[in-house]
């Protein structure tokens, strides 16, 4: 025995069953990622061969169909049923409870691992005896290191150089580093303070001794907690970069992703009052706690200044473009033109006179403003309302259909508010100019950012994959006319299925050629299917920063159900790659 009786006590009670009977209990917390999770268990099941390995699904009252799919498709996985969102650490601890494993692993539903992973972590836990719990190398989709695969303790001076950028100015420094231990090599096993929850292999034996995970965290925090009371109870902690996961950190909502910020830093907090008080009894700890908040404000403003970016954006082009029309429309110049049109107008016998208005209607000030922040608002929500600010952000076609819809809801508008119309030439003139205005530079920042979404024309993929998943989701985009996407053809795992034809299109290549493909072929998008993703996925690499790569769920049929998508944007394919 390593630890003491203070250290057992500062997590729950164990209360683990009397003796282990596998190898390896697998634990995972479900949580809303019914499709990631469906691709996670493969690739466990998969790494499983071989070993005695128990997986249990907690799952906290998904309410996607997470709980039935695991039930419906993995018979041989343990389902746990919450009633509620319990938490992940009090989710973790419920399953830990009943697992017979030798050794325990915390895995998240949003990974993927490779078939010697657990083998990997089993083995370097069996031939050091003294480490408690050991973790690998974890990749973002793009094949970079997240910098949670290894960390630190948020000493003072660690959290310090943090919360100042110190650690990220000077990376290689083992003094200012500390928190991220970025100056350590990532490809050599290393000692280390903590590790990250997403995946943690651990003995049981330290569940029995520090106790299970602190369940005063509800999400976050608790895998810093656990290794804290490892370290102080005597056992070691190990990064094992011999093997590696994918970890996808689904992508939330904003409101979601402002909720996790706030998490994390009250966490933190806890860990602060917990732990930091007792070893740095004379540090003034309200300084920490400061800086946490500061550090949490920050944090919530980033998400928050995200969301507001691109509707921002629009506002100042928008209103920019309502002056341009009002500026050409009442310009004197133009005078000769206008009677132009009235003459035009009145020959097709239309009830048109605008030569009765040829200078700006007598608004004051606040009239003005009133005219132009309307207007503006009207066309922010017609963007809104066509998912400008969502799926299709980098759509030049929908947005040169959102403004012409904004301009039509202004015409709308200022015929029931007679003594706001400023004019409808005007408002025209508007039209046109933010249609080059908005629409230009999402052509060009879509060009420029990747995903094929400025592309003129439709976008080229390709799709990986030549599974029962694949065969539905080429039958799909075949029936959709190709929507607005040119399927350049199928990539397949196994070679010899090279010049074949699968759901009618051809066979172009193997998995190990997809750096080749990408190279020659300059695709747009790249869509996996479930089967392929985690042979695949590294080889696509991080470099094609103009390639926006997807994954077909298991459930895609279900998904679009009755829907007729009009764009490849439409579809319910899990995203990969972060958003830029």
């Amino acid at each position: 025995m390593k630890g003491s009786a203070i250290h057992r006590g500062s997590g729950q009670p164990s209360g683990l069953v009397d003796a282990p009977a596998v190898d390896l209990s697998v634990v995972m917390v479900s949580y809303n990622t019914r499709d990631l999770m469906q691709q996670a268990l493969r690739t466990v099941i998969e790494a499983s061969a071989g070993l005695q390995v128990e997986i249990t699904v907690v799952d906290n009252a998904s309410h996607d169909g997470s709980a039935d799919m695991v039930e419906a498709e993995f018979p041989q996985v343990r389902l746990i049923r919450n009633s509620a969102n319990v938490g992940f650490a009090t989710a973790n601890n419920a399953a830990f409870r009943r697992g017979h494993g030798r050794y325990v692993l915390l895995l998240n539903t949003d990974t993927i691992i490779r078939p010697d992973t657990l083998r990997c972590l089993m083995e370097f836990l069996d031939n050091h005896p003294e480490t408690a719990a050991a973790g690998c190398k974890i990749l973002n989709p793009d094949g970079t290191l997240q910098l949670e695969s290894r960390r630190g303790f948020p000493t003072p001076a660690a959290a310090f150089c943090k919360l100042t950028g110190l650690s990220r100015l000077f990376p290689n420094s083992p003094r200012l580093a500390r928190y991220n231990l970025t100056f350590l090599d990532p490809e050599e096993v290393s000692e280390v303070d903590a590790l990250s929850g997403s995946c943690m292999m651990v003995r049981r034996e330290v569940l029995e001794e520090v106790g299970l995970l602190d369940e005063a965290y509800f999400m976050y925090g608790e895998d810093l907690d656990w290794c804290y009371r490892m370290r102080e109870a005597g056992w070691k902690i190990h990064y094992v970069p011999q093997t590696e996961i994918i970890h996808f950190r689904g992508e939330s909502g904003r409101t979601q992703e402002m909720r996790i910020h706030y998490r994390k830093n009250r966490a933190m907090a806890i860990f602060v009052q917990k732990h930091m008080r007792r070893r740095y009894r004379f540090f003034p700890l309200w300084l920490l706690h400061a800086g946490i908040v500061a550090y949490g404000l920050y944090s919530l403003a980033i998400p928050l200044a995200r969301w507001l970016a691109l509707p921002a954006l629009d506002a100042v082009l928008v209103l920019v473009g309502l002056r341009l029309g009002v500026t050409a429309r009442y310009h004197p110049d133009l005078v000769p033109a206008i009677h132009r049109v009235e003459r035009f107008g009145v020959a097709l016998g239309l009830d048109v006179h605008p030569t009765r208005w040829l200078t700006p209607p007598a608004y004051t000030e606040a009239q003005w403003m009133l005219v132009f922040g309307a207007s503006a608002v009207i066309w922010l929500a017609a963007f809104q309302l066509l998912g400008l600010y969502d799926r299709r952000r980098y759509s030049a076609p929908w947005a040169v259909l959102a403004v012409a819809l904004g301009f039509t809801g202004i015409v709308t508008t200022v015929f029931f508010f007679k003594a706001y119309n400023f004019s409808r030439l005007a408002a025209a003139a508007a039209w046109a100019s933010n249609t080059v205005l908005v629409a230009g530079w999402r052509l060009a920042a879509g060009w420029r950012l990747g995903t094929g979404r400025g592309r003129i024309g439709r976008r080229r993929i390709l799709v990986v994959g030549t599974d029962g998943n694949a065969v539905q989701f080429l039958e799909f985009l075949q029936k959709a006319g190709g929507l607005d996407s040119e399927l350049k053809g199928v990539v397949s795992p196994e070679r010899e299925e090279v010049g074949t034809m699968v759901a009618g299109r051809q066979v172009v290549g193997f998995v190990e050629d997809l750096p080749q493909l990408l190279r020659e072929g300059d695709f747009d998008e790249l869509i996996f299917t479930s089967g392929t993703i985690s042979h695949s996925l590294r080889r696509v690499g991080g470099k094609n920063r103009r390639l926006r790569v997807r994954l077909v769920p298991g459930s895609f049929t279900d998904l679009i159900g009755d829907d007729r998508p009009t764009s490849m944007d439409d579809l319910p394919l899990i995203e990969v790659t972060p958003r830029r």
